[in-house]
């Protein structure tokens, strides 16, 4: 376990090393994507913040002062969704103020600048007595086995 966590991390770092926007590279596609996906979609401002995006026959609201949009994905992800962009675009405003700052680039690189603590050979362990003489013992097996049971039959009299 201890292996393949070293690995993820090592993996996970190179990459975000490697990322050269201001945002992670998997982020920045999603903003990408949801970018071109606004593209199509018309907008109405109802106020400075309050914003109706027309996406065919279906409505959404986003209200920008409070980062949210009726279709969820805002709040949830952190991240503007399709709608939230067009009604940015409409303002002429980009979306730096609106996504979260665990996506930038220098946050994943902080998550994974922590090494993995590496343990030597298992020969030059320091284990106390009272945990050498700990005895584990298998897990109690369930008398039932697994799937319905049996249907009992009675009997039947002559």
């Amino acid at each position: 376990m201890r292996t393949l966590l070293e690995r993820w991390t090592n993996e996970k770092l190179l990459k975000a090393k490697g990322t050269f926007t201001f945002l992670g590279a998997k982020f920045n596609k999603e903003l990408d994507d949801n970018r071109t996906l606004s593209q199509k979609l018309r907008v109405r401002a109802s106020t400075d913040h309050i914003h109706t995006v027309l996406d065919g026959v279906k409505r959404y609201i986003v209200c920008l002062e409070n980062k949210k949009c009726s279709c969820g994905q805002f709040q949830l992800e952190e991240l503007p969704c399709a709608h939230t962009l067009a009604a940015l675009r409409h303002r002429n405003e980009t979306y730096e103020n609106y996504y979260s700052s665990y996506y930038t680039r220098e946050s994943l690189l902080r998550t994974y600048e922590m090494p993995v603590n590496l343990l030597p050979d298992e020969s030059k362990w320091n284990v106390p007595q009272h945990i050498l003489d700990e005895v584990v013992k298998p897990p109690m097996r369930d008398k039932r086995q697994p799937g319905r049971p049996q249907k009992e039959r009675k009997p039947m009299m002559k």
